[in-house]
């Protein structure tokens, strides 16, 4: 009976070997079927075990081994790639860092006619450099920069801190103020405006009607007419045939009546001079 349980424990930490063994494989990604190619590189830093290998960002396979060749100093990269794709002859391979300190390998396909067998070596293997080297090289730029940052820095406290921007705002807030007010006035008179402008189109509507009313052939003929007889008047005035004429056009009565005024003139001097020539006043008793 205890043979029988001891037999039971070890069947049951095999099964539960091989089931961790298995499960580490799948997480892994290696069981299942896949093309295997090989990548030789001098450097795999970042790059390990079940890392992915990517073409154009998509994932097409993983990183199953790395076996460092001590002969040449190489280390040989064993990539297991989807059987699904095929790739051309000069298809190359670089490993390229990501932001997690970690390493993919990146497929960039070759344009030969014919297409490289499983179990064939891809060409490249170096180390792209990543975004985070590119940043690093970035950094002396980044740092000239800084005292001219601080330089446009201390400028904008100036200004910030100069009374005459506060004065300004101060300005412009009373000014954004009498704006509002006086939209609000408009906006109060509006109504008004806009009802004296309907009245006004009213009375230009009853006027257009009172003009269409008005026989305006007829009311030209009769001003016509009335033209008529005030060019034949200038006419007969212009003349020299009628009296009005003569007196208008001759300076005979012009002549005349100013002799008749010198006269009387002369006379009334005369008489105030010799009344007694012409008034004889006698007082009665003697």
């Amino acid at each position: 009976m205890k043979n029988a349980n001891e037999f039971r424990i070890g069947l049951w930490t095999i099964i539960a070997v091989i089931v961790l063994l298995f499960g580490i494989k799948f997480l892994k990604g290696q069981i299942h079927t896949s093309s295997t190619y090989y990548l030789v590189s001098t450097n795999v830093d970042g790059l390990a075990e079940s890392s992915h290998v990517k073409m154009n960002g998509f994932r097409i396979g993983l990183v199953r081994d790395m076996d460092y060749d001590y002969t040449r100093g190489n280390v040989i990269i064993t990539l297991d790639i989807d059987p699904d794709l095929r790739l051309p002859q000069g298809t190359s391979a670089s490993i390229e860092p990501d932001l997690l300190s970690s390493s993919n390998v990146i497929i960039k396909l070759g344009t030969g006619s014919d297409y490289l067998q499983p179990g064939d070596t891809l060409l490249g293997g170096s180390i792209t450099p990543g975004l985070m080297e590119g940043a690093a090289g970035l950094l002396p730029s980044v740092t000239d920069l800084l005292p001219k940052v601080d330089s446009i820095l201390t400028g904008l406290n100036t200004l910030v801190n100069d009374s005459r921007l506060h004065e300004s705002m101060l300005e412009v807030n009373t000014l954004v103020s009498q704006l509002q007010t006086t939209i609000s006035q408009l906006n109060s008179q509006l109504p008004v405006i806009l009802s004296h402008a309907d009245n006004a189109v009213a009375n230009l509507d009853t006027l257009s009607g009172d003009m269409r009313q008005i026989d305006l052939k007829a009311t030209l003929d009769e001003a016509n007419h009335a033209i008529g007889k005030v060019n034949t008047l200038l006419e007969t005035l212009n003349g020299t045939d009628g009296t009005a004429a003569r007196l208008l056009n001759t300076n005979q009565l012009h002549d005349e009546l100013q002799q008749t005024l010198h006269s009387v003139d002369s006379l009334v001097s005369d008489i105030k001079e010799n009344p007694k020539r012409y008034i004889n006043i006698k007082v009665f008793g003697k």
